[in-house]
């Protein structure tokens, strides 16, 4: 039996959204990692099941919480990145949102 919580449907979706957008751009599931803060609630799971497939959870001591993004691994040009939650009172301007 397992004592991992279950991940909130609410936050799939979100993660769900981000990954459509990068998969628009040709990304890879496969290639992509969810940053997450370590005290975050999907800190306690390695991987998650998506619309996309499994998606690898990365735990970063520089996010912090209620922050989190997918980014593609390293090994190209380009990176694949969105952003999955930021919190409304986040010091980040509309047009660097839509950047990331």
């Amino acid at each position: 039996m397992s004592t991992l919580s279950p991940i909130h449907p609410q936050a799939v979706n979100m993660i769900n959204i981000a990954l459509n957008q990068v998969s628009r751009r040709g990304r890879k599931i496969e290639r992509m990692q969810l940053y997450v803060c370590p005290r975050s609630e999907l800190a306690q799971h390695q991987a998650i099941q998506t619309a996309f497939g499994d998606l690898r959870i990365h735990l970063n001591d520089f996010v912090p919480k209620g922050y989190s993004y997918v980014l593609e691994d390293p090994g190209g040009d380009k990176r694949g990145f969105a952003w999955v939650s930021i919190p409304k009172n986040a010091r980040i301007t509309e047009n660097r949102q839509k950047e990331a």
